[in-house]
This record gives structure tokens, sequence and C-alpha cells, in this order.
């Protein structure tokens, strides 16, 4: 009896061990492809909010592709972006990242999405004037996105002393006042981020001073340490010498 409970007590000892190595090792991120780091591995200091692993974005729910909240990029675009953010907080500002690396799988969802109706509540917030069949033609979607070579990154503008803000819930249209806007930031940039509008173009006439010299703050930051802008989304930045330049990658956003 006695030899019988003690290969029971050692089986659940060496169970318990498995299950718990085993949980260990499913929690840990996977290995990134050669080229490729986790920008909070390098620039923690890095805010980042990336809308795309949760439901607070156009499509109203988890994208596939990002099965964690995670900025992956190249590695001379995370070393560009945190000379941006260097720059921006000896003048009192730092960066807010809301899409890095996206998975070509994530793309093809978003090309599919074109053609569902229904969207309720995002579709007001992220679509508040436009028919999302036109969102290709007018450039906001596309077939192939850069963010896919794994160079291109989606930032906003914060004060570098202002507490970090989670992820929203829900809000008023994207283009509103910012009283009203998704609450990403106490820097007004005259539009959330994603925001499906015309107000969103760098040089639009229909957002105020102060958001246009915010604009500019973030953009100046960006093109000198190296990125190229996107006039449509002021938030939209490609590294001018990106390494895989027309390469579309698909692993998982973890």
């Amino acid at each position: 009896m006695a030899s019988k409970s003690k290969w029971r007590r050692s089986s659940a000892v060496a169970l318990f061990l498995w299950c718990g190595a085993a949980s260990t090792f499913a929690s840990e991120p996977k290995v990134l492809p050669d080229g490729f780091v986790r920008l909070r591995e390098i620039a923690p200091e890095i805010r980042q909010d990336i809308r795309y692993a949760s439901g607070f974005n156009f499509t109203a729910g988890i994208v596939p592709g990002y099965a964690r909240a995670e900025c992956i990029l190249t590695r001379p675009a995370a070393s560009a972006l945190v000379r941006a953010d260097k720059d921006l907080r000896a003048k009192g500002y730092a960066l807010k990242v809301y899409d890095c690396y996206r998975p070509a799988r994530a793309v093809a969802h978003f090309m599919a999405w074109l053609s569902k109706t229904g969207n309720g509540d995002m579709q007001r917030v992220f679509l508040p004037n436009v028919d999302r069949s036109k969102l290709d033609a007018l450039g906001y979607v596309a077939p192939k996105s850069s963010h896919s070579a794994g160079s291109t990154v989606d930032v906003g503008l914060v004060r570098a002393g202002d507490a970090p803000l989670p992820t929203p819930l829900s809000s008023g249209r994207c283009d509103g006042a910012m009283s009203e806007r998704p609450a990403e930031s106490s820097v007004d940039l005259g539009t959330s981020f994603d925001c499906f509008s015309p107000a969103s173009a760098y040089a639009a006439k229909s957002v105020g001073d102060a958001a246009r010299s915010n604009r500019t703050i973030l953009r100046d930051a960006m093109i000198a340490a190296g990125f190229a802008p996107y006039d449509r989304e002021w938030w939209h930045f490609r590294l001018r010498d990106e390494p895989f330049p027309g390469r579309a990658f698909d692993f998982e956003v973890e």
C-alpha cells in the first residue's frame, strides 16, 4: 500500500511539473523571423495600443493574425522609431504606436470585410461619412499593405508626462470634437487613429490650427528618423530604406 501511495505521489508531482512547464512554454512568444524584433524588448518606454488585437477597431473584432497586442518591426524600423521618440521626448512629447507589422492574413480579412454589411457602433465611430465599399478606391484599405513588410508603423503623439490611456471601448465619431473622439491622447491631432474621413489627411483644412501644428511635429520627427509619410493618413509612416520592400510576411503577431 505504501508503494502504491508513493507512486501516486510521484506521478502527481511529475504531472504538476509537466503541466507547469507546458504552461510556461505555451505562454512564451515564438521566435521571430530573422531581422524582426519586438519593440517592447528594445524600447519599453514607447507606448503601445495595438488596436487590431482588440475589438475597438473598424472591423469591430480581433483581427486574424493578432494573437497578442504587440508591436513587431524589422530591426532598422524599430531603431528608427526609437530615434523619433527620443527626438520628441526632448520637446516634451512621445510616440504612441497603434499598428506595426501586419500579417498578410489580416490584410485579406480587411478586404473581405469591405463586402460585408453591418458593423453597428464601430462603423459609426470609424466610418462617419464614408461608404465602406469605397474604402479601397479612396486609398484607406488595399489588397496589399506595406505593413506586411514589417517596416511601416501607425503612430500618434502624446505628451511625455501624461499617464498612459487604456484602449477605448466606445466613443463618438472619430472626426468629431476632440472631447467626443476616442480617448487616445491629450494632444489634438484633428481625428483619432484609423479614422476613415477626409479630415485624416495630413493637410486637411477642416482641422484646427493646433491639430495641424501637432501633425507637423509628429511628421517632422518621423521624417528626420528616416520614415516617409502617407498624406491621406497623418498616422501612417513607412521606413524609406526598408529591408524587405514589397514582401508580405504572414507570421502571427505574438
